[in-house]
């Protein structure tokens, strides 16, 4: 494979992450180009369009206007704009949160364009995504998580009142299981909030994540590598000063939590959170780079394994580059890293599909 020059950064999108994704893809732009890279920016608009860019947005650029598509040809992966220049992409780097950027939909497209990409493959980003299918992975490889079922059908509140009190006991927590960044998630104490939180999850995805509120720390650690070898960084926390880490307490209130990079615990806590880390996204056969997200309950001291995001925040305040940069890796050089698994794993599935042919 040639050396890779030009890394299309692809960011935006249709999801409520819009603006996270924005943010993100400003900071890449930064530690791309310190890795030596050529950065292509490719910015994805609410309405789907993909707009070729020479620079990135940190804020959502809904006037930008120059359509431009990726294809395959036989010089190679070509983005193509509207003012008809044509650009070489070696490597793919999305930075999409959410729905049609992290469930494997685009990295299936990469997979077509035969274009190496940065991140999780196909399946990983989709059972990652969805927190039902993620969970029943935990379960099979007997990770430890709260309680939880899963809602099918959200327009019955009082079956769900009925089986969250034969089965969990308030309060609990409403989740859309193909959902990140905390949006249509709801901590519902009693059944008269019920409805109203079932509705409004409901309206990000058909099938919901009921899961027991228990009084937690939220702890986090950064994994990365290509399966099954992967470093972690330490465990951080995050101390909410809101009802718990909801949208608004991550990015609209400055003050809504409190981020700490080393989180206290005794040694043996965090030997064993890094260690489950890599067993969870060993079980997703997760490669390229997560952040893993644990609750530690305060009255029985166990542990639980909450989530793996497979596209994690990458703003300069994000936990994954701060987790690393505390363990002595710069943000240029974890995401050079990201970048030579990425390659790394391409090279593997070629040979491979050039042996089944």
């Amino acid at each position: 494979m040639p050396p890779i020059k030009n890394v299309a950064l692809i960011y935006g999108g249709e999801s409520g992450e819009h603006e996270v994704s924005c943010i993100s893809a400003a900071y890449l732009e930064q530690t791309i180009t310190e890795a030596g890279f050529q950065v292509v920016p490719i910015y994805i608009a609410r309405d789907g369009i993909w707009h070729s860019q020479f620079k990135v947005h940190k804020l959502p650029a809904d006037n930008v206007k120059n359509p431009a598509s990726l294809s395959r040809t036989d010089e190679g992966v070509v983005l193509a704009d509207s003012a008809r220049i044509h650009t070489i992409v070696d490597f793919a780097f999305p930075i999409v949160h959410g729905t049609a950027g992290e469930d494997g939909s685009l990295q299936g497209f990469f997979e077509v364009m035969g274009l190496p990409y940065a991140g999780a493959g196909v399946a990983a980003s989709a059972v990652s995504m969805d927190k039902a299918l993620m969970r029943a992975l935990f379960a099979v490889n007997n990770i430890p998580q709260v309680r939880y079922f899963i809602i099918d059908d959200a327009t019955n509140a009082e079956a769900i009142d009925q089986r969250i009190t034969a089965e969990l006991r308030y309060p609990v927590f409403i989740k859309p299981c193909n959902m990140g960044s905390s949006v249509g998630v709801h901590k519902v104490k009693d059944k008269s909030a019920l409805a109203a939180a079932l509705n409004d999850a409901a309206r990000f995805d058909d099938h919901l994540l009921c899961e027991e509120g228990l009084p937690v720390r939220e702890l986090e650690i950064a994994i990365a590598g290509n399966y099954p070898d992967y470093i972690v960084s330490g465990v951080g926390e995050i101390k909410v000063n809101h009802e718990f880490y909801s949208y608004e307490a991550k990015y609209l209130d400055p003050n809504g939590a409190d981020l700490f990079l080393t989180a206290d615990i005794p040694v043996t806590q965090q030997e064993r959170i890094q260690h489950l880390a890599k067993q969870a996204f060993a079980a997703v056969r997760g490669e390229g780079f997560a952040r893993i997200d644990f609750f530690l309950d305060k009255d029985s001291g166990l542990l639980y394994l909450n989530e793996i995001n497979t596209l994690p925040g990458f703003t300069p305040i994000s936990m994954f580059p701060q987790l690393f940069k505390a363990a002595g890796v710069s943000g240029a050089a974890i995401t050079r890293k990201i970048i030579d698994w990425g390659v790394a794993r391409s090279q593997r599935l070629k040979t491979l599909h050039a042996a089944a042919r």
